[in-house]
C-alpha cells in the first residue's frame, strides 16, 4: 500500500512533465497557397505544418515498415488541392477537384505528392534535393516559373522537392496571380 502511495504522484509529476514538454511544440498550424487564372478559377493548396524530425525520419527510411505506417497515416492526410481547371503536375494529368494533399517517401529520398480522391490515390513524383538549410516545419510555396506555368514546391528538413505545374488553359493567356 505505501509502494502504491509513493508511486501514484510520482506517476502523475510524469504525466504533467510529459504534457508540458509536448505542450512547447505548437500544433501544426494551417496555411493555404492559392493561384488564380481570369476566366479559369483558383488552384489552392492547403496544409498543415508538421514538424520536422530527423530521429524519426532516419528510422523511416531505414525501415521499410515503419515508412509505409508513415507514408499511409500522417503524411498522407495533411491538407487538400482543390482546383477549378485541369493541370498536369510533375508531368501527371490531375483532374479539376478537389483532392486529399499528401506526401511520400522511399528509402532513396525520392519525394511524391499524393493527391487521393474517391479511394484513388494519384502519385505526383516530385524533384528532391538535399541541399538547402534546415527547415523546421513543413512549407508549400506555389509561384510562376520561367516560360508559363507554376511551380509548387515543398521544404523540410535540408529537403526541397518541386514540380511543374502545367496549366492547359495557359496557352497564349496571361499568366496569373498567386495569392
Amino acid at each position: 500500500m505505501r509502494k502504491r502511495a509513493i508511486l501514484a504522484p510520482l506517476f502523475v509529476l510524469m504525466l504533467a512533465g510529459l504534457s508540458m514538454a509536448q505542450g512547447q511544440r505548437p500544433n501544426p498550424s494551417e496555411f493555404s497557397h492559392s493561384v488564380s487564372i481570369e476566366g479559369a478559377g483558383k488552384l489552392t493548396v492547403t496544409y498543415k505544418s508538421l514538424h520536422w524530425n530527423e530521429q524519426a525520419y532516419a528510422t523511416a527510411k531505414l525501415n521499410e515498415q515503419i515508412r509505409e505506417r508513415l507514408n499511409s497515416s500522417l503524411w498522407k492526410r495533411i491538407g487538400t488541392l482543390t482546383t477549378d481547371f485541369d493541370v498536369t503536375i510533375g508531368g501527371v494529368p490531375i483532374p479539376k477537384g478537389s483532392y486529399g494533399l499528401g506526401i511520400n517517401f522511399d528509402a532513396s529520398d525520392n519525394f511524391k505528392l499524393v493527391l487521393g480522391n474517391g479511394g484513388k490515390d494519384i502519385m505526383v513524383p516530385l524533384t528532391t534535393q538535399q541541399d538547402g538549410p534546415m527547415v523546421n516545419y513543413l512549407t508549400f510555396d506555389v509561384r510562376p516559373a520561367e516560360g508559363g506555368g507554376f511551380i509548387i514546391e515543398g521544404r523540410s528538413g535540408k529537403f526541397r522537392s518541386w514540380a511543374e505545374i502545367k496549366l492547359p488553359a495557359m496557352s497564349g493567356a496571361p499568366a496569373g496571380k498567386s495569392e
